[in-house]
């Protein structure tokens, strides 16, 4: 629980008068009240009252609660730190809170599984969550929603600062997938995916904007959420003690790490684990590639000189960059070789293969889908007013995706099974694979979608917000239905970073447009106009006499 430990971390001062002001910026600047009271103190009484609101039924987000009442604790005190206690507090409850999301993440696994239910477990439990906290507000039980979203509230935050880690592994072994790929058709597959992320996120916005007329429903104005409190030096000095730490333990002697697994031996021993040199080794350069990309995401979010922070690309791309470095670095100290590092850093444990922190990380993939349910909930107000835009949206921005890249696989001259395997290239991973194969594509091209959308959210995740802005898409709702609609979890990650207000119309869209397009696959009429746009002949059927 590295990440958890550097999340509970105090933030400086500087940094939280920093962000106040960006706060009191955008809300008009701190002008004296006719009381007499200071712009400071405007400022507190405006986010205590924003506390006393939380939970509401306003469709304010949690979010914006959970940001405020930093400034408002520390601008009563007069700018003292907080009580360590409040710090251990906050810690345990960041601890039960991520560890919750993770039990249940598991549970709904087993049972779907148990149940023989192929929809994705954690999408199960995002509108699971959604519904069952919405059905207590609607029945009078507000309160008891309130509470478990305050609960939850550290562990959603936590969840939120560090989503861009758990996208990034895909990306990181983005080489390896790549290899699958015959080197004029890996060209070709780019090229669709640079004209068809900007081809989806327009059309998805078309959509929007056409059903909006339909509807006659007018966007209201959206309340704006403080932004997550900026990592810090205390959080890149964490990161590079236990970096360092696993490099030592990485390039220790045999003699060395036995007297470590020694030691843990003797220690772990009652809870039935056991420690070897070689479990040793692998813990530590597991730890490694953890702390490079970790360390990624600090610097790319801007821990680093000033003079670095104007000319990085974005953070997404920084820690992937910073993984592969440290893939590169770590075969060279150890003599594995870059390619052999890079393939233990994600292993998903075939073969036997201990997992990696790529594995770690992805674990939390299911934390965060079922963290968007909480998310939803905070803007319910605004996403069943815009209900008919998410649903049409989700609906014909699957299909026309999914019909135009075969239909430009083909144009390109694309074999026809590669353009099958990247049909869902708009749609999460975890969704696309299956997809897929329900199309028509063979399973040995399944890395090939893979790769895919992963290269469509690279490049969501690098321009979305430009693109965004290129067309003049300026409120939350558009923005984020044509995000999730266009570039999935990564590009969710990139513009969650820093739209907050978006992220709700994200997660949303992330969720259903999966759900349209698995339904459109199955669909046999759908299955058969794939196949014929990308070229695909169908198979002879013979009559009988």
């Amino acid at each position: 629980m590295v990440l958890a430990v550097t999340r509970a971390l105090p933030v400086s001062a500087s940094a939280s008068a920093s962000a106040s002001a960006s706060v009191v910026k955008r809300m008009g600047g701190a002008m004296p009240c006719r009381d007499g009271n200071t712009g400071r103190e405007r400022f507190v009484a405006l986010f205590t009252k924003g506390n006393q609101r939380a939970g509401s039924s306003s469709g304010r987000s949690f979010a914006s609660s959970a940001h405020s009442s930093k400034p408002t604790t520390q601008q009563h005190s007069g700018g003292n730190a907080t009580p360590p206690t409040i710090h251990i507090t906050n810690g345990i409850q960041l601890s039960l809170g991520v560890a919750a999301f993770l039990a249940a993440d598991s549970s709904l696994k087993a049972a779907c599984k148990h149940f023989e239910v192929t929809f994705p477990s954690p999408l199960v439990g995002m509108f699971g969550i959604f519904t069952g906290l919405t059905t207590l507000s609607a029945v009078g039980a507000e309160p008891a929603s309130a509470a478990i979203v305050a609960a939850c509230k550290p562990a959603l935050s936590w969840i939120q600062r560090y989503l861009p880690l758990f996208f990034v592994p895909a990306l990181v072994v983005l080489p390896i997938a790549a290899q699958a790929i015959a080197p004029e058709d890996l060209a070709k597959v780019a090229g669709i995916v640079l004209v068809g992320m900007p081809f989806s996120l327009y059309v998805t916005a078309g959509l929007v904007a056409g059903i909006r007329a339909v509807t006659n429903v007018s966007v209201l104005p959206v309340p704006a959420v403080p932004p997550l409190p900026p990592f810090t030096a205390m959080h890149g000095a964490v990161t590079l003690g236990f970096t360092l730490a696993g490099l030592a333990c990485a390039m220790a002697n045999d003699a060395q790490l036995s007297n470590v697994a020694d030691s843990l031996r003797s220690s772990l021993g009652m809870l039935g684990i056991s420690a070897t040199p070689d479990s040793v080794r692998h813990i530590g350069k597991s730890l490694f590639l953890l702390g490079t990309t970790v360390g990624g995401l600090l610097v790319g979010s801007g821990v680093c000189p000033s003079a670095l922070r104007r000319i990085l690309p974005h953070p997404v791309l920084v820690t992937a960059l910073a993984a592969n470095a440290g893939c590169a670095f770590l075969g060279a100290m150890t003599g594995d070789g870059y390619w052999p590092t890079l393939s233990s850093y994600l292993t998903k444990g075939k073969d036997g293969a201990p997992l990696g922190p790529g594995d770690v990380l992805m674990g939390f993939l299911g934390c965060v889908v079922l963290s968007f349910g909480f998310h939803i909930y905070g803007q319910r107000a605004l996403l069943f007013r815009h209900a008919a835009e998410v649903l049409g949206c989700a609906a014909g921005s699957a299909l026309i995706s999914l019909l135009a890249t075969c239909a430009a696989g083909r144009a390109v001259g694309l074999p026809p099974d590669v353009s099958l395997a990247i049909a869902p290239r708009a749609v999460t991973v975890a969704l696309a694979m299956p997809i897929a194969e329900q199309i028509g594509a063979p399973v040995d091209l399944i890395p090939v979608c893979a790769t895919a959308v992963v290269l469509t959210g690279l490049l969501g995740a690098a321009s979305v917000q430009r693109l965004l802005d290129l067309g003049r898409i300026v409120d939350p709702v558009t923005r984020g239905l044509s995000t999730a609609g266009s570039c999935h979890g990564l590009g969710t990650a990139a513009l969650a970073a820093k739209e907050p207000n978006a992220l709700p119309f994200c997660a949303l869209a992330y969720g259903l447009i999966g759900v349209a397009a698995s339904c459109w696959a199955a669909v046999p009429q759908v299955q058969a106009a794939l196949q014929m746009l990308a070229g695909k002949e169908a198979p002879a059927t013979t009559t009988s006499r």
